[in-house]
């Protein structure tokens, strides 16, 4: 959305997210925060590459491939020509603000243009894009955007990443570069209603996990844990996601994610799980799964990779798994024990209260932003 400048004098920021505030990168790294950035004095304007119509083109559980953009091609043409038009006019903000990259899939040059017209830019990184289009299965993809990312960082005034793993990498690139934790809202998410220490006699407990179905293989991983865990105890696996998830391991029950729906879902598990590969990419992940279990007071177990040994303290507000028999002990610990399971979440709460919800961080990115904007 942009709008007429209102006070001459405010610093006026322009917005070039992915999407619109349902796309959950662009909800953690921009639309959250924008009651903070006006309550500062700052006039937000905000550009989504992708509106909510794309999401609801059926292919989240996947890579947007050439016969689906073929399908919609007139959608996503006007699209680009709506973010071109955005560039070109961005020299009527004192900055601009931007995720990951302009455009995906297509090669370094639109970010080019934007610095030319525009001096003053921040890019704002969640995840190790360079690494998926250095792995990317087509050789074209590859060749096109090898070092895009590289180049991006290299060019931007400042460089906002979500984790240390990134920042090491950004830094190659840009001297200027800030970390910044990944941070919910306090107000929606609410802390779990705890009943009473005591088990209710034929109610299972609930393992969860939330997330876009291309990530259902990191969930497989727990496969051999679950199917010894439903031999051992009642529990049931729900996934809070836009797809069905298969398990012939544990009882599985599939939520449909809603922006409406997804605190009172994640109220509903007893223990919240991250499964994650050890590799560059998921190295470079921001956590947020973690930070959204434990800010509504529900436990969580998650292997030891990346940013979850600095979110969790083993066996203080979490627990870190690296090895099968690791989830199976950890999670059969939480689940024999209920008054484990609100003491652990309820510390897991008072992490996100300090350090990982956006009321903590947003005066950090305000003030990133105020001096990168007025050059201070």
């Amino acid at each position: 959305m942009l709008r007429e400048r209102r006070d001459p004098r405010a610093m006026r920021t322009l917005f070039l997210t992915s999407y619109d505030r349902t796309g959950s990168s662009s909800r953690y790294l921009v639309h959250n925060y924008l009651e903070f950035y006006e309550q500062a004095g700052m006039e937000c304007a905000v550009s989504p590459l992708f509106d909510d119509r794309y999401l609801g083109f059926g292919t989240l559980d996947r890579p947007t491939g050439i016969a689906e953009v073929m399908r919609h091609f007139p959608y996503y043409l006007s699209r680009v020509l709506n973010r071109l038009r955005h560039v070109l006019t961005s020299s009527k903000f004192d900055l601009v603000v931007f995720e990951k990259e302009l455009l995906p899939y297509f090669p370094y040059g639109l970010e080019a243009l934007l610095r030319r017209l525009q001096s003053k830019t921040i890019v704002l990184l969640d995840d190790a894009t360079y690494v998926y289009y250095r792995q990317h299965p087509y050789r074209l993809v590859r060749f096109l955007c090898r070092h895009k990312i590289e180049r991006i960082m290299g060019t931007a005034t400042h460089v906002i990443v979500w984790n240390e793993q990134l920042a090491r990498y950004a830094r190659q690139f840009n001297t200027n570069v800030s970390v910044v934790n990944s941070g919910i809202d306090l107000r929606r998410y609410r802390i779990k209603p705890y009943q009473d220490g005591r088990v209710t006699l034929g109610q299972p407990t609930v393992i969860g996990w939330i997330g876009a179905p291309a990530l259902f293989p990191y969930i497989r991983a727990l496969e051999d844990a679950f199917r010894e865990l439903s031999s051992r105890y009642e529990a049931e696996f729900h996934v809070i996601s836009t797809c069905d998830y298969v398990s012939r391991s544990i009882r599985t029950v599939n939520k449909r994610w809603s922006i409406e729906t997804e605190v009172d879902d994640l109220q509903s598990l007893d223990i919240g799980v991250m499964p994650l590969p050890d590799d560059e990419w998921t190295r470079g992940k921001s956590g947020v799964k973690a930070v959204q279990y434990m800010g509504v007071g529900v436990p969580v177990v998650s292997s030891a990779v990346g940013t979850a040994t600095d979110l969790i303290q083993d066996g203080v507000n979490g627990f870190l798994a690296t090895s099968t028999q690791d989830w199976v002990d950890k999670l059969g610990r939480l689940i024999e024990s209920p008054t484990l399971r609100r003491e652990m979440g309820l510390r897991g709460r008072q992490t996100v209260e300090t350090t990982y919800s956006i009321q903590a961080v947003a005066p950090r990115l305000i003030k990133i932003l105020q001096q990168v904007g007025t050059g201070n």
